[in-house]
């Protein structure tokens, strides 16, 4: 894994690999105690750096496995306390209701349960606590706020740090692949909403969960992530105007290119989350479209948007 000192207090590590969706960048943060934020390095790696970090507490961004499975080796392996999103203790807690509520919808509750079960090692979390942006840390880290950014999952949290003008922003879309929505409990609308109260917040640093570290052009990152939903609204258009039936576009992708040169069984899954994805478009479509619900972010767009 790599470390990044970004300050005193701060520092940004990133796994060995990010294959298979199995892990994330997460960030160690040194204060009046010490605080471990998405550190999902990888099955192997996880019980060397917690008896090596000896953390107090471990905090996640969201249930999504890539960012929350190694919360059960901090139950193993340390005393630390385990924070998990406000909302979303049902898919940490219950196997079966992380099944239905994700993979089920879709049918593919077996496969799904044998890749989250066996290859990713989900276990039901016992000891935790809640929290939210109401949540008071000043007698473990008092330099640090707590920001509800749903969308990308129910109670999707990011963590600011206003001294410094740092975000460590969790999986909003700031990567090249643009934001991700790809269960049925996802919202492009919260998303969004959620984007742009981040865009209006004085940041001059993001630590991202897959793009590494934001340094410069941050409102332009933040309008990239908008104009590539808007870009993809714009596709689905485009293509049933063409009279493409539904199974063909997601065939062709809305986040997922080349799933066919994938094999079994992430080819599913890929096909899952993106029949997910335009399911949430055609919803939206449906309604007006994004910029009916959000017409201030033509003026964020980095990508000229024409319907015509």
């Amino acid at each position: 894994m790599k470390r990044t000192k970004i300050t005193d207090k701060i520092t940004y590590v990133e796994p060995d690999s990010m294959a298979n969706f199995t892990s994330c960048a997460g960030m160690i943060l040194l204060s009046k105690q010490k605080i471990l934020i998405d550190m999902n390095m990888g099955t192997d790696e996880i019980p060397k750096l917690l008896e090596q970090e000896k953390p107090d507490a471990a905090m996640i961004t969201h249930y999504h496995l890539d960012h929350s499975t190694w919360t059960r080796q901090v139950n193993a392996y340390t005393d630390a306390v385990v924070f998990i999103p406000e909302g979303e203790e049902p898919y940490l807690t219950s196997t079966d209701f992380v099944i239905e509520h994700t993979a089920g919808a879709f049918g593919m509750s077996k496969p799904w349960t044998s890749f989250v079960v066996d290859f990713l090692g989900y276990e039901p979390l016992k000891d935790y606590e809640s929290c939210s942006e109401t949540t008071s840390f000043k007698d473990m880290a008092p330099e640090m706020v707590l920001i509800n950014t749903p969308g990308h999952s129910p109670s999707h949290t990011s963590f600011y740090f206003p001294e410094d003008k740092i975000l460590f922003s969790g999986d909003m879309g700031l990567d090249r692949f643009g934001p991700w929505y790809g269960w049925a409990d996802c919202s492009i609308k919260k998303l969004v909403e959620s984007i742009l109260r981040l865009e209006g917040m004085d940041i001059e640093l993001i630590l991202t969960s897959h793009g590494g570290v934001v340094k410069k052009e941050i409102q332009h990152a933040w309008a990239s992530g908008i104009s590539t939903i808007l870009q993809r609204e714009k596709k689905i258009i485009q293509n049933l105007d063409k009279g493409m039936e539904t199974d063909d576009i997601i065939r062709q992708g809305v986040f997922f290119s080349d799933k066919e040169k994938v094999s079994e069984p992430m080819r599913s899954f890929l096909y899952m989350w993106d029949t997910a994805m335009y399911n949430h478009h055609e919803s939206l479509i449906n309604e007006g479209g994004l910029i009916k619900f959000f017409p201030e972010i033509l003026t964020l767009s980095t990508v000229p948007y024409n319907l015509g």
